[in-house]
């Protein structure tokens, strides 16, 4: 926060597309954030392949999505409230530490020939109570590292954090499993949070949160509360929860690339790589877009797009046709989480936006993971392409009842919440003025 007084955006910078990386704080926080995601990547990619080589089980497989679904489901809200009430960028600093270690761990056991069933259980346990704490706190800190104005399109960029780099991590992650093994990638992942924790100590911005203000459990019922009033905010969570329950997880991709269409552990990283790839064209469109207006509009053309996209890739029979259809799953998904994210972001307050977010942990990464159980019993009873065909279906169907529904959804409009087309932005962020790069 500069003493000079506030500093208006030069021309080039409000109508610029990269406009949010002209600032200091959100470069550091970008870049070094999209090279740990594509080491976070590579694990969860050979995490999914190491448990299918020693169980030859897709139940087995899907289960270790319990263990990360648990914690967020019992922890989330909670993990919201502290990023609230305390500083969450030595929150963040935190976590990221704790998931450094956890990543060396997987690698050590793994290298050493010692790596067990329950140990890679546990170890996704401990990865996801941490990840409760780490996910409402990075999305509540970095509306701080740039102005209100350019909030959309930080948060298109910011898409690019875990959508896009699933064109590097897995492929990365195929090559290491098939060259140096599978501890290649958890130690890769380990090393990639050092750049993190480096750029943590670089930025110069604060989130401080609202302290330690009330009884800690009414702050939780506060945040349930605010979201369940908020229509839109509770729309954008049933849409998020059926696509995190019955979408495209890393269990059902295993099991494609290995036993439909035959693709082994690096057919599984173009797979992978593919959806990637549409995670880039699909964010290049949304961020060279500026800043769209009409954002539940394309929120809900995406979501529908989406469920599509996945439905025919389970009928698919070809491998080059499926790395189409993924690619189109990656880039509506891409498009959908960049605007479902600007939504949550301006509908929700300052001293709320932490809880909020803890809510949405519920149905991301809460529910995401009991999409790979979903998987795993799903497939055994219908088959994989069946079960694949009526998610895509079932996420088509929820978006279009959600938009009858919530009709304020589909009319959200970036002007109605103070944000203006580019090239006549407001300057003012509800904490203050942020300046550019300097």
């Amino acid at each position: 926060m500069s003493d000079k007084g506030p500093i208006r955006l030069p021309q080039r910078q409000s109508g610029n597309p990269l406009a949010a990386l002209q600032f200091r704080d959100f470069r550091l926080f970008w870049i070094s954030f999209f090279i740990s995601n594509i080491g976070s990547w590579m694990q969860i990619t050979a995490t999914s392949w190491l448990l299918y080589e020693l169980t030859n089980s897709p139940l087995q497989l899907g289960l270790n999505g319990v263990f990360r679904a648990v914690p967020a489901i019992g922890f989330g809200l909670f993990g919201g409230t502290i990023a609230d009430r305390f500083d969450r960028k030595r929150l963040i600093l935190v976590t990221q530490i704790g998931l450094m270690l956890v990543a060396f761990l997987l690698g050590f056991l793994t290298q050493a020939g010692s790596i067990r069933v329950w140990q890679i259980y546990a170890l996704t346990l401990v990865s996801a109570v941490i990840g409760t704490l780490d996910g409402p706190a990075r999305q509540a800190m970095f509306p701080s590292l740039v102005p209100r104005s350019v909030l959309p399109n930080a948060v298109a960029l910011n898409s690019l954090l875990w959508k896009g780099t699933v064109l590097i991590g897995p492929a990365l992650a195929g090559i290491a499993i098939s060259t140096v093994g599978t501890a290649g990638a958890f130690f890769a992942n380990a090393l990639s949070f050092v750049v993190v924790v480096v750029a943590l100590f670089l930025i110069r911005a604060s989130s401080p949160g609202t302290g330690s203000a009330g009884h800690f459990m009414r702050n939780v019922s506060e945040g349930v509360t605010y979201v369940c009033r908020q229509k839109i905010i509770l729309g954008v969570m049933v849409m998020e929860a059926t696509s995190s329950i019955f979408g495209l997880d890393q269990a059902m991709l295993t099991i494609f690339a290995r036993d439909i269409l035959n693709v082994g552990a690096t057919g599984l990283g173009f797979l992978q790589s593919a959806r990637g790839l549409g995670a880039l064209i699909g964010s290049g469109l949304l961020i060279s877009a500026g800043q769209p207006r009409h954002q539940g509009r394309i929120l809900l053309a995406s979501a529908i797009l989406y469920g599509a996209s996945f439905a025919f890739f389970g009928v698919s029979h070809s491998f080059t046709f499926s790395l189409f259809l993924l690619a189109m799953v990656g880039a509506t998904d891409t498009i959908w989480g960049a605007t479902r994210n600007t939504i949550l972001q301006l509908t929700s307050t300052e001293a709320m936006r932490g809880r909020v977010f803890g809510v949405f942990q519920l149905s991301n990464r809460g529910l995401s993971p009991l999409g790979q159980t979903e998987t795993g019993l799903m497939v055994p009873l219908v088959g994989a392409r069946e079960a694949t065909f009526f998610g895509g279906l079932l996420v088509a169907a929820v978006t279009l009842v959600t938009a009858r529904k919530v009709p304020g959804l589909s009319g959200f409009q970036l002007e109605d919440h103070g944000i203006q087309k580019q090239g006549d932005l407001p300057l003012k962020d509800r904490a203050g003025i942020v300046q550019p790069s300097g």
